[in-house]
């Protein structure tokens, strides 16, 4: 079964557009947040297995796919709602999805085949850069594990967990998951903590690559340091990544 990557943009950029369109192993979307242009022009030098996908707010509003960010200072609807409304209301066949946003770097398609070849991920349903678990109810004590527990605590009930999500795989069935969760209360909730805790809560399979080990906060990455085997984040200059890429 293939295998889908959505990239997450506010914009489609014509570097990452070159650069996907040499992918031939996985169906890929890129999920604009901005609205504004329909990007003709840009659609038509896509590859036969990418596509440039726009949703109405609206869409995500009527659905409940909502707040995936908007607990630090997003609207309520961008990318990664969008992403959730067409993985899950659309593009329903993939056994796994791989989210990516625009500022993480990738190196090539084998990145992540490198991955998703490997025996003990082929039943992960979610493969993130850590999943760190919090099963205390003191709220003070919060703060000294991760500090937006704050902003899920009233979302959904203890165990939690959280991980940098800027790149990650997930399942069909966590998907499901979410949609399940969604649907009982009419909205989704912080992504950092979404997919890791409802993962855990349904006992579904979690696992953290080495080759996402890299996907940061803020971490300032060198660009003549990186390892080409991992996946890193935050590398926000586009043009970094082609240096990278055609330093090899």
């Amino acid at each position: 079964m293939r295998k889908a990557i959505c990239l997450l943009v506010k914009e489609p950029n014509k570097i990452w557009v070159d650069f996907l369109n040499t992918f031939t192993e996985y169906d890929i979307f890129i999920v604009v947040d901005d609205n504004s242009s329909t990007y003709e022009k840009m659609k038509e030098d896509l590859a036969a297995n990418v596509r440039i996908i726009q949703v109405d707010n609206h869409k995500c509003y009527e659905k409940g796919y909502t707040n995936c960010n908007s607990a630090v200072g997003f609207p309520e609807v961008i990318s990664w709602d969008k992403a959730m409304f067409i993985m899950n209301e659309v593009y329903t066949n993939y056994e796994h999805t791989w989210f990516i946003e625009d500022d993480v770097f990738l190196y090539h398609e084998k990145t992540l085949l490198n991955i998703d070849l490997q025996e003990q991920y082929n039943c992960a349903d979610l493969l993130t850069a850590t999943n760190d678990i919090m099963e205390e109810k003191d709220e003070s004590k919060w703060q000294n594990w991760w500090n937006h527990w704050v902003n899920i605590h009233d979302k959904i009930e203890l165990s939690w967990s959280h991980s940098m999500v800027c790149a990650c795989r997930i399942s069909r069935v966590l998907l499901d998951k979410v949609v399940e969760y969604k649907n009982k209360r009419g909205h989704l909730f912080f992504i950092e903590a979404m997919f890791n805790t409802i993962a855990l809560q349904n006992h579904l399979v979690i696992k953290t690559p080495i080759e996402l080990s890299n996907i940061h906060w803020r971490t300032e990455w060198n660009r003549d340091e990186i390892d080409t085997t991992k996946l890193y984040h935050p590398i926000k200059n586009i043009m970094d990544h082609n240096y990278i890429r055609e330093k090899g």
